[in-house]
This record gives C-alpha cells, structure tokens and sequence, in this order.
C-alpha cells in the first residue's frame, strides 16, 4: 500500500515524531513518500538518515522548481498568499495522485490538500494529524473552524492529545471522525537509569528550542528561589530566547550555576540526559496562541530515568500524573514550581518510586513501536476501504 506524508521541511530535526511515525511505516512493509516544501538533506547530520534519501515512494516538493520561491511569494503576496498559494498547490497536486492515503502533518498541510480533493485532482482518504500551534493559534485568534473543509474533505483527524480533539469537535468536528492519537518514543532505545542525589549535586535539565511555550524563564525563577543551593542547570537548545535568557540567569545572580549549552548533537544529548536527575519543562501558552501538543521531550525523560517537572499545559497532563509519574504545578506560578523543586531535592527515595512508574507509563501508552502499529492499522484499513468503493 502507498502512503503519501505531507509536511512542511523533509527530514526535520524539530520534527522527530515525524521520522519516527514514516520509520514505523517502512518496518511494516507500506511504500512512503514524502510531499514537503522544501527538503534539507546534507544540512543536519543528526537527521541525515539514508532511509528518508531512499523512500520507496520518493521525496518531492510540492511546488517543484517554484519551491525555492515560496518564502519570496508569500512576502510580496500579503493577504492574496491563500489564493495564490492555493492555485499553485492545485496545479502540482498531481504529485499526490498515486497514494492510496494521505497523512498530512499539521492542520495547515490538511487543508492544502483537503482543497485539492474538492477541485477533484485527488481521491485518496485524507489523515489529518494535528499538533499544537496548528490549533492553538487559531484558538487564539478565533479562527479554529478555518479547517471546516478538512473536516468535510478528510476522512480522519488525528490530534495528538484530547484538548484538541475537545477544541476541533467543538468548531464542527464529527466526533466520530476525531480520535486521539499520540505521538510516542522507542523504550527498547532508551536505557532507564535512576540516579540519586542525596550524596550529590542535584542536576537539572531542559532539552528544548528556546521559544516562549517552553517556559525556561519561570524555570530560572524558581531555580533562583530554590533553597538547597548545590545545584547546576543545562539547558539545551537554540531559539530567539537565548539572550534573553542569559540576561535573566544573570540578573537573578545564578549564570554561574547555569549552563546555556545550544543546540549539541543526539549523542551528547543523551549522555547529558543520563548524567542528570530533573528534567525541567514549564511550559505555557504563548502569547500568540502557541501551545505544545505532548512533548516528545518529556516522554524521552521519563523513559530514561529522570525525575520529570512540566505544567498544567495543553495534553501534558495527559503524559504526567502530579506526584504519580513526575511534577505538575500551573503555568507560570513560580512560587509553585520552586515548591515542587524544593520538595523533590529534599525527597530522591521517593522520586525513584516515581520515575520508575514514569517509565511504566511511557512502556504502555506512549510506546512508538505500539502506537506505529496502530497507526498503520488505521491507515491499512482506509487504503482497503478505498480500494473496495
């Protein structure tokens, strides 16, 4: 069976799940191609995997040559982008006329392909997986049943936690087309290993892009207020907070104890995951609306061992029960996050008790090996049912 994914950037190192959903689909036999914007192989090595050069059912833009020029289209085009964009989607759309489903990647790649079937240049059943800015920001502003006709052209819509499935319904959704599917992580790849603090120096991390939904400013706040002062942070990533961040650390008299390490390979992540005790992701809505789907971060950290900290935040609740299978305190309250800091410095036995239940958690309901085959059950079926009209 042919499967078409259509995403934004092919490969992307911000988009992991994606990979990881596509491997999933070859180890089970489908033929995957990718549709995307733009391709960025030999520009990431920690992404550089032959499988995604070599898909059975190839890699290609979208818009072709006129893909270089799409980020020069939308500037000079202003408010007729959507008309113009859409015209030019129609006329390449003959690119996803050989699969026998379509699993869009994000709401805005859903309705450029739900547009297509309506023109009648595409048949196939229609997968729509929604993530997070895809749907927080048009919450934000109002906008959400902007994906009316993704609802009415696409036979599914995936969202990858049940905050957005309620939000989605709730603009004219069947609910029985919306169903939650979670993205996951590979336990079998990621060794656990708990590691005590009582006779050491609590370490703390935070592997993220330095964006505003990902809250490391309230991470440094509470940090600054944490009693037990043998302490160090790193924090990995880039992002347009970086500077800003430094400013804090410095303005709360901690920079010596933090550690801005930006973006470093997987291997080096992985170490420094293993050399670390909490993981540290307060997450918030963004002020324009972005909000996570589940980290895949946090699911990375309870796998290993790591005692995790987030927020009441989008489906993370969903991933963390508070005291159960790590720390949960509301957005942007540090004086509640410091309390949580305080407490688990103060308590390594029973956070041992917590990380391994975490790591259970992950094991059984955000398993990628589990949730792939599901996956492709899903989309097995709509290619026969297709295949059977």
């Amino acid at each position: 069976m042919k499967i078409c994914f259509v995403v934004d950037k092919f490969p992307s190192l911000s988009e992991t799940f994606v990979l990881d959903q596509i491997a999933g689909c070859l180890e089970r036999g489908m033929e995957v191609g990718v549709v995307c914007n733009e391709t960025s192989f030999g520009k990431d090595r920690n992404i550089d995997d032959p499988r995604w050069q070599a898909l059975p059912g190839k890699v290609v833009c979208w818009w072709g040559g006129l893909g270089r020029y799409r980020p020069l289209l939308r500037k000079w085009s202003g408010r007729f982008w959507d008309k113009l964009s859409t015209a030019i989607d129609i006329a390449h759309a003959r690119k996803l006329q050989g699969a026998d489903v379509i699993v869009a990647h994000f709401g805005n790649n859903g309705m450029r392909v739900a547009r297509a079937i309506k023109r009648g240049r595409i048949s196939a059943p229609l997968v729509t997986i929604f993530h997070g800015r895809d749907v927080g920001e048009p919450l934000h502003d109002n906008t959400l049943a902007r994906y009316k006709i993704v609802f009415e052209k696409g036979v599914l819509q995936l969202p990858v936690n049940g905050f957005f499935r309620d939000a989605l319904i709730e603009v004219g959704a069947s609910p029985e087309q919306v169903v939650v599917h979670h993205m996951g992580v590979r336990p079998n790849e990621i060794d656990y290993q708990w590691r005590s603090w009582e006779q050491a120096t609590l370490s703390f991390i935070s592997v993220c892009r330095l964006t505003e939904k990902k809250g490391i400013e309230y991470a440094l706040r509470a940090l600054a207020g944490l009693p037990r002062r043998d302490w160090v942070y790193s924090v990995i990533g880039g992002g347009e907070l970086l500077e800003e961040l430094k400013a804090i650390a410095t303005n709360l008299g901690i920079a010596d104890r933090v550690s801005f390490l930006g973006s470093r390979p997987h291997s080096e992540v992985k170490q420094r995951l293993r050399d670390a005790h909490v993981f540290l992701l307060p997450s918030v809505g963004a002020r324009d609306g972005d909000l996570e789907g589940i980290p895949v971060s946090l699911m990375e950290a309870m796998a290993a061992g790591l005692t995790v900290v987030s927020t009441y935040h989008s489906g993370i609740p969903e991933l963390i029960d508070d005291h159960k299978t790590g720390f949960l305190v509301p957005e942007r309250d540090v004086a509640a996050l410091t309390g949580k800091l305080a407490w688990i410095a103060e308590n390594p036995k029973p956070c041992e008790e917590i990380a391994l239940a975490a790591r259970k958690k992950i094991e059984a309901e955000f398993n990628s090996d589990l949730l792939n085959q599901h996956f492709v059950e899903i989309a097995m079926q709509l290619g026969e049912t297709r295949s059977l009209a």
